[in-house]
């Protein structure tokens, strides 16, 4: 109740902000992400998984991850980017000085600030799971920099980790009415070697479509049946050639 309640307060404090301007994309509604447990997969395939370029830390904590610990399995927010790659729908609020995503998995919300202001001088003192967001508009592009991500947190389901160092940039633009393309790259030098990037596609929802409850701590059974598992520790670390 306590979550649904600040949810409600964002959609308020937004909804008194002054309209977008018209030369810019709506980005505005309920839109469906693509799955995407796992981020190998989608920079290569199912069939031939590309990992990102890791430092040698990097891989050496890709090849000891245990996803047993996933953090989400303790209610723990996903972090701003899987939260686009969950299988859960989320809906974009849209103002001039603030965008705001509201997120159906865990009820959890991010506010992108548009009003020109940078991130906190403290906020590497202060990590947050969504991280702290500023935004800007190039052409049609929403162009969003998120740091002072908690290290908790994982980029996917598989088990992809960060530092405290993460710095994301992600780029949102109307394809056409129903589709959004999605392009994150992912800037952290204690886990990778160079920053790499990733496209998705959000589909527009339905307009009877609605964000559902989804309360985590209730009856939350995954704790009890997690078992230690380490699945990638004949992984073989190579090098990045670029």
């Amino acid at each position: 109740m306590k979550m649904a309640g600040s949810v409600a307060i964002v959609l308020a404090v937004i909804s008194l902000l002054p309209s977008p301007a018209g030369a810019q994309a709506d980005l505005s509604g309920f839109w469906n992400n693509i799955y995407t447990p796992n981020l190998a997969t989608a920079l290569g395939s199912n069939q031939t998984p590309k990992q990102p370029p890791f430092t040698a830390d990097g891989a050496e904590k890709w090849r000891t991850v245990d996803t047993s610990k996933d953090p989400t399995g303790l209610c723990l927010p996903p972090g701003p980017s899987r939260a686009f790659t969950a299988p859960f729908p989320f809906l974009a609020v849209q103002q001039k000085d603030a965008v705001a995503f509201l997120f159906e998995y865990q009820t959890i919300w991010r506010v992108v600030y548009m009003d020109g202001r940078g991130h906190p001088a403290d906020i590497m003192d202060y990590p947050q799971f969504m991280g702290h967001s500023i935004g800007r508009w190039e052409g049609d592009t929403l162009v969003v920099d998120t740091v002072g991500i908690d290290e908790r947190s994982w980029l996917d389901t598989a088990g992809h980790e960060h530092s405290d160092k993460l710095h994301l940039t992600e780029r949102f633009r109307k394809i056409n009415d129903d589709t959004m393309q999605w392009t994150v790259t992912f800037d952290d030098p204690v886990f990778f070697t160079r920053p790499w990037s990733l496209t998705r596609n959000f589909t527009r929802g339905k307009q009877a479509d609605r964000i559902l409850p989804y309360t985590c701590t209730e009856n939350n059974r995954d704790v009890q049946h997690l078992q230690p598992n380490q699945p990638n520790l004949n992984y073989k670390y190579q090098a990045d050639p670029n």
